[in-house]
């Protein structure tokens, strides 16, 4: 089962979050031999969704971050969104460690 954590993004900025990443007993997972991906859609069945950009921190340490640029969040309308963070490791298995709630807050300063 996915850990919940929620993200709030600021339309028209760059955005990144450091995540430590845990198995379903709360263990921190090695990451060295992962791959890590994580997207966003308006709610699970949107045909269009947002990659984040991934790196790893620590992969011993079971640490990544995720990130979007100002502008990927210029394109995103205000509200909530869906995301989760999955990791593939060396045999091909995909299994989501993150997901939750993003909410897109609305830009009034513009450049």
């Amino acid at each position: 089962m996915a850990m919940i954590q929620n993200i709030t993004i600021d339309q028209d900025c760059d955005f990144t979050e450091t995540l430590t990443i845990k198995d379903s007993t709360g263990t921190v997972v090695d990451l060295s031999n992962e791959t890590i991906t994580s997207s966003m859609r308006k709610t699970h069945l949107s045909a269009t969704a947002y990659s984040f950009t991934t790196a790893k921190v620590s992969a011993t340490d079971g640490t990544c971050t995720i990130a979007m640029t100002d502008a990927v969040s210029s394109t995103l309308a205000e509200g909530r969104y869906v995301w989760d963070l999955t990791t593939t490791d060396s045999s091909g298995l995909i299994t989501r460690r993150i997901e939750g709630r993003a909410t897109v807050t609305p830009s009034v300063t513009r450049s």
